[in-house]
């Protein structure tokens, strides 16, 4: 069972690697639709990546919603291959066994828990599939609350590049996580990083009565509407989320190599 579940699990990684290695960080956009938080879904791996580096691959698979993405990123990264092989055998060696030896040192009270859930009978299965039920429709309301914010805030590179010419106040939020940045080390006009801090403690004490501008590479600007989000509630009323992932950090570029006053 060890060796099955170790083959199924490794296998399994390398034919991720290739694709990640292949189409680099846009496969993770697929990917992280079909997340419930697709808000977290890469920024979460990429800052644990940037961290720990490849030993991130020995845990992954024990934390949700890193498991999904962790070996692609890691190869869009540009980790050599020989390397991820090392930490992924261990990883899933790791993953594999503990699983197992659970089952094992706790088999009596696995089967005394399917006893009692067969006595119980159906209503157990229910209550169950019920919390289930629940916790998977409060993901996908917040999504859906996240989509709609998105759509009535959003601004274009070109939209943004106007108003940075009108609004001497205007500020941008950089919301991409810490290897994105290493990346792709373009920036924004009057960019602030964000980091691992809560947005109201980078904004500067007069933020409220300006325009804040949040921005991010991630699949449908997710980390941009979840800071967007946070910021609204906060009581900031001037708002808006940036559109266009990498083609607006070229296209503002192109705009801050023109004169615009770079506050990062």
């Amino acid at each position: 069972m060890l060796v099955a579940a170790f083959l199924g699990c490794f296998i399994a990684d390398q034919a991720w690697f290739f694709v990640g290695r292949r189409y680099g960080r846009g496969v993770l956009a697929g990917l992280c639709r079909l997340s419930l938080s697709p808000d977290t879904c890469v920024r979460n791996t990429d800052d644990r990546i940037a961290r720990h580096g490849a030993a991130v691959l020995l845990g992954a698979k024990f934390i949700p919603g890193v498991s999904a993405v962790a070996v692609p990123t890691a190869a869009a990264m540009g980790l050599s291959y020989r390397r991820f092989v090392l930490f992924d055998a261990l990883g899933c060696a790791l993953w594999s066994g503990v699983y197992l030896g659970v089952g094992m040192i706790f088999g009596r009270e696995v089967n005394r828990l399917l006893d009692w859930m067969s006595l119980v009978g159906g209503r157990s299965i229910a209550v169950l599939s019920a919390l289930f039920a629940l916790y998977i429709g409060w993901k996908i309301l917040h999504r859906f609350r996240l989509r709609r914010l998105h759509r009535l805030i959003r601004i274009s590179p070109h939209e943004i590049a106007t108003l940075l010419e009108r609004d001497p106040d205007l500020l941008i939020l950089d919301a991409r996580s810490s290897l994105a940045r290493a990346q792709d080390p373009r920036t924004l006009p009057r960019h602030i990083v964000v980091g691992d801090r809560a947005p109201s403690e980078v904004l500067p004490a007069d933020a409220r009565r300006r325009t804040i501008v949040t921005f991010c590479t991630c699949p449908n600007e997710a980390s941009a509407a979840l800071m967007a989000e946070q910021l609204i509630k906060a009581g900031y009323e001037r708002v808006r989320v940036l559109t266009g992932g990498t083609d607006a950090l070229e296209i503002l570029g192109r705009e801050s190599a023109s004169g615009f006053e770079d506050g990062g």
